[in-house]
């Protein structure tokens, strides 16, 4: 059984600061739900404003596109995708993330640096099909929502929302739906319970920050 980290222990200079109520909240709607959810705001603004900065100049530097139809072995999706700078990277490999990883989660993790990204939906239709993380690569998934848009006098549609399902398939049932708000962070148990994001609506945008971790230890 994993040691979890004492909350005094949990060095809190990166940008994301948990009070003791509000990690003991994550841990339980984890623990019940699979996913748990910080914010808005979640980061603080220095911290938001770089991840957010960082994310725009790799989309225009350092991005590519994902398109994708269902077929078998592949996940239906379109959206675009991006490297990691050194900002993003500092911070999902910060002591204080992983701290607060491994209190929500009650795993021990480290990033997986193949599977993080900073991804893009910026056009309609664009989404992400039902899926599954790969355990050996994101047995946990740390999602930082930067940027969310959509058209003034509306709500934002189910394009900018997270569906989260019961099992490892949408027939275990619809079990959440979290719309990515600007600054919002989603703690998910993504390589057991599946998910996706239905099609982005017109005048909507979303920039995020995918982090993936492995576990850093065998269970």
């Amino acid at each position: 059984m994993n040691t979890l980290t004492p909350d005094c222990m949990i060095d809190t200079g990166t940008g994301l600061n948990i009070d003791p109520s509000s990690l003991a909240r994550l841990r339980m709607e984890f623990l019940d739900r699979g996913a748990a959810v910080l914010g808005p705001p979640a980061l603080n603004h220095d911290t938001h404003m770089n991840l957010l900065g960082e994310a725009l100049a790799q989309r225009r530097d350092a991005s590519w596109s994902l398109v994708a139809k269902q077929c078998p072995g592949e996940i239906s999706q379109h959206n675009v995708r991006a490297h990691l700078g050194p900002h993003a990277r500092s911070f999902l490999s910060s002591a204080s993330v992983l701290a607060y990883l491994e209190r929500v989660t009650g795993h021990r993790l480290a990033p997986s640096w193949s599977a993080s990204c900073y991804t893009y939906y910026d056009e309609p239709g664009q989404h992400m099909g039902e899926h599954c993380d790969k355990k050996e690569a994101c047995r946990i998934a740390l999602l930082i929502y930067l940027q969310t848009l959509w058209m003034p006098g509306v709500q934002p549609s189910t394009g900018l929302q997270l569906h989260v399902f019961r099992g490892d398939n949408a027939a275990s049932g619809l079990l959440l739906r979290i719309t990515g708000l600007s600054n919002r962070i989603v703690f998910l148990n993504g390589a057991e319970q599946a998910h996706l994001r239905p099609a982005l609506a017109a005048g909507e945008h979303m920039t995020m920050l995918a982090g993936c971790y492995r576990l850093a230890t065998p269970e």
